[in-house]
């Protein structure tokens, strides 16, 4: 489906983040952003007779990023478990981008084995703001579960 109506184009933010923590969804309505993304790597190759280097993918990287605002003790919880006890959660996480004006329809994805790379403990600032938490994650897989209507 082509789309020509600019109306069509999906607003940044219409959607929703659930994560799965060992088998308990949590709706993450804290997210300020959310950010997933598969990185290649990728080998040269070197022929005899061309001058030019040619390349090949040999995997693939899950990693992305949130933004949450700092209002649940939750992240810092797995970390302590992590710390004092070894386990670390079974980490899923569900996004729908839907925006009811698109045409586009919504897509929806889960990305598995997540892995939150920090935690946050405190962060105070003297100057008006808001706590927030940015964090760096990486994950083992994904699927795609419905896909826009394209």
């Amino acid at each position: 489906m082509a789309f020509t109506k600019p109306g069509d184009v999906i607003s940044s933010k219409e959607g929703r983040v659930v994560a799965s923590i060992d088998g308990n969804n949590v709706l993450l309505a804290e997210v300020e952003e959310f950010e997933a993304k598969l990185e290649g790597n990728v080998e040269e190759i070197a022929l005899l007779g061309r001058r030019m280097k040619g390349h090949k993918m040999t995997s693939m990287e899950g990693t992305g990023s949130v933004t949450l605002y700092h209002i649940s003790s939750r992240f810092a919880e797995i970390a302590d478990k992590w710390i004092n006890q070894g386990i670390y959660p079974d980490i899923s996480i569900t996004v729908t981008v839907e925006d009811p004006s698109s045409a586009a329809g919504k897509q929806v994805f889960q990305i598995m084995g997540v892995t939150f790379k920090d935690a946050m403990l405190a962060s105070l600032k003297a100057d008006d703001g808001l706590l927030e938490q940015d964090f760096d994650i990486t994950f083992d897989d994904f699927r795609i579960l419905q896909k826009f209507n394209d």
